[in-house]
Order: structure tokens, then C-alpha cells, then sequence
């Protein structure tokens, strides 16, 4: 991270909150997963929009995946 622009740093420090607001969710604390996430828009709105599209992907793979087995 040392070699990295300001915009790199907020955009993986807003990737980083949003994915410990993911974790905050799974745990039932949505109020915390809320705060996390308005940090990270905050940040860098487009990191956590990146993160949700990421999600997207990964359960479309795993649907593609299953049903291949199928």
C-alpha cells in the first residue's frame, strides 16, 4: 500500500468496510453493517458498488456450477 495514490487507499480502505459490513450482516448487527457502509461511501462509493458486483458473479458462478452437476 505505500506505493499507492490516496485514491487507491480510501478505494481499498472502502472495499475493506464494506466487506466487514458483510460480516456485521451475517452476524444479525445490522445497525453496525449500516455504519461501515456509510463509511465506505463516504470513501468510495464505487468500491462498494465493485464489491456487490463481485457478489453477483460469484453466486452466478456457483448457480452455473450446480447446475452443471446436476
Amino acid at each position: 500500500m505505500a506505493n499507492e495514490t490516496p485514491d487507491a487507499e480510501k478505494h481499498d480502505k472502502a472495499r475493506e468496510l464494506t466487506e466487514q459490513a458483510l460480516d456485521k450482516l451475517v452476524q444479525g448487527q445490522d445497525s453496525e453493517a449500516d455504519a461501515l457502509i456509510a463509511k465506505a461511501k463516504k470513501l468510495d462509493e464505487s468500491a462498494v458498488v465493485e464489491v456487490v458486483d463481485d457478489l453477483e458473479e460469484d453466486a452466478a458462478d456457483r448457480g452455473e456450477a450446480t447446475q452443471k452437476k446436476d
